[in-house]
């Protein structure tokens, strides 16, 4: 029994010894690719799997994989399967270029993958290989001239593109409108898409221009392709021509130019000039030499340079030129062109542009000022004698009406004689002192009803006639006298 103990033991631990020797034997590192098919542009999956081994998975870089391959991603995973310790690392790697192409070699630990090679088709079964073709318009520009390159993607079929950021040192680039359009490519209508920058090579000499890589998508997957770099050749400008003058026809907008002005007012003419290139000293040699040729009597005052807001690629480098006048005396004023100078690439002669500004008219309000003010205060007396007519006249009615009211409302024939007198027998005659003075100052005619209706009055104050009905003579009175005004 006590041998029995320590024999059992060592048989166990001999027993364990013999089933690690075999475990440590499996250690592996596997590298595998899938699709077994490579294409151009498309993704390739790199998996490698460790089985049991000490080390860990290396990691990478994407310069390891420069400039064939493109590293975008890699993952990495470790556990244990069966009492074995497992890692996994999977990288995904977009092919460069088509042709044969190597994945470095691995080691990690005791375990090696050796280097593949790899056939890189340039295209996937069944389709056409994808083509790059460049285009410059100028075909020979010179430094300092803006051209339009394009880059046509031929045979991306149902490919939605990304638009490019290249790079050049030796040139300012600015993006342009992309196009999908259809070109004869080799004697075949194709859909080409187009991507197109505005290119400034800012010295003589090779200009290199790096498109970088294009981003695709097909059906929610992604494309990466890096399609060959443009180098091309600035010429060198003449050797007459100014290192600051202007290359190529500039654009000139006007955005303002009032053509009449108030003396004693400031006016601004406001134009936008664009060029490739362009900077603010350019602009300002420009303006400050129109500004010095404009003659005295337009006031100049002052000019004002700003960079346009709405500046776009096509246009090139845009400002507004703001030039500010004060003219100290009435009349026409003519401004002299402003002139341009630039060298015509097309031509390889210097050329000029030119813009008339208008035919600016001062006008001198004053004269006008002083007859409106005139015309205004005689307005304002003719509105006062209209207002004291106007009262006048209100005033004088309500008198008639007042006296009219007591004809009606006389007791007697002395009150109805006088009620009588009170109403004015024309305007502008003082009061009449007799019934016969009244009519006389009326100039009634003598068939008038003012006639009869006196004498009768007359009569019954005298007592020469009774006058049984003093009402109706009251009433017939006042409906005459109140007829008589209605017709004035």
């Amino acid at each position: 029994m006590t041998l029995a103990r320590p024999l059992a033991a060592l048989a166990l631990s001999l027993s364990l010894l013999a089933a690690a020797r075999p475990a440590a034997a499996q250690a592996s590192l596997q590298c595998r690719t899938e699709p077994a098919v490579v294409v151009l542009g498309h993704p390739l999956h790199w998996t490698l799997t460790a089985r049991d081994l000490a080390a860990t998975l290396p990691s990478f870089t994407p310069a390891q994989f420069a400039p064939d391959w493109l590293l975008t991603d890699q993952q990495g995973a470790s556990g244990s399967t069966d009492g074995h310790r497992e890692q996994t690392a999977t990288l995904t790697l977009y092919p460069l270029r088509s042709g044969r192409l190597s994945l470095p070699a691995v080691q990690a630990g005791g375990g090696r993958c050796p280097a593949q090679t790899l056939d890189v088709a340039a295209a996937a079964n069944g389709e056409a290989p994808l083509q790059w073709r460049t285009r410059m318009t100028p075909a020979r520009p010179y430094a300092l001239q803006a051209l339009r390159v394009e880059l046509w993607a031929i045979g991306g079929g149902n490919l939605a593109w990304t638009t490019p950021q290249p790079r050049s040192a030796q040139a300012q680039i600015a993006p342009l409108a992309d196009t999908v359009r259809t070109e004869v490519i080799d004697g075949v209508q194709q859909l080409v898409q187009v991507f197109a920058w505005r290119v400034l090579p800012l010295q003589a000499g090779e200009v290199a221009m790096d498109f970088g890589l294009l981003r695709a998508h097909a059906f929610g997957s992604l494309r990466v392709y890096a399609p060959p770099p443009l180098r091309f050749t600035a010429r060198a400008l003449p050797q007459w021509w100014p290192a600051d003058g202007l290359i190529g026809a500039p654009q000139l907008q006007v955005l303002s130019a009032p053509a009449q002005l108030p003396l004693g007012d400031t006016t601004a003419w406001r134009l936008r000039l664009s060029a490739p290139g362009l900077d603010r000293a350019q602009v300002l040699r420009v303006a400050n030499r129109w500004n010095a040729a404009l003659p005295a009597r337009f006031g100049p005052a002052g000019v004002q340079i700003t960079r346009a807001q709405e500046s776009s690629a096509e246009a090139g480098d845009t400002w507004d030129i703001t030039l500010y006048l004060r003219p100290q005396n009435a009349g026409r004023l003519q401004a002299p062109a402003l002139r341009l100078d630039y060298f015509d690439p097309r031509t390889e002669l210097p050329a000029t542009a030119r813009w008339m500004p208008p035919l600016l008219t001062v006008i001198d309000a004053r004269p006008l000022h002083l007859a409106i003010g005139l015309g205004g205060a005689a307005a304002l007396l003719l509105l006062l004698f209209a207002l004291r007519a106007v009262g006048c006249w209100a005033c004088r009615s309500w008198r008639e009406r007042r006296a009219l009211q007591a004809v009606w409302q006389a007791t007697d024939a002395a009150a109805l004689k006088q009620a009588w007198l009170a109403l004015p027998a024309r305007r502008g005659l003082p009061r009449a002192a007799t019934l016969a003075q009244w009519l006389s100052d009326a100039a009634l005619p003598p068939p008038h009803p003012l006639h009869l209706l006196a004498e009768r009055l007359q009569r019954h104050l005298y007592g020469l006639h009774a006058m049984p009905d003093f009402p109706a003579l009251r009433r017939a009175i006042h409906a005459a006298l109140a007829a008589r005004r209605r017709r004035e």
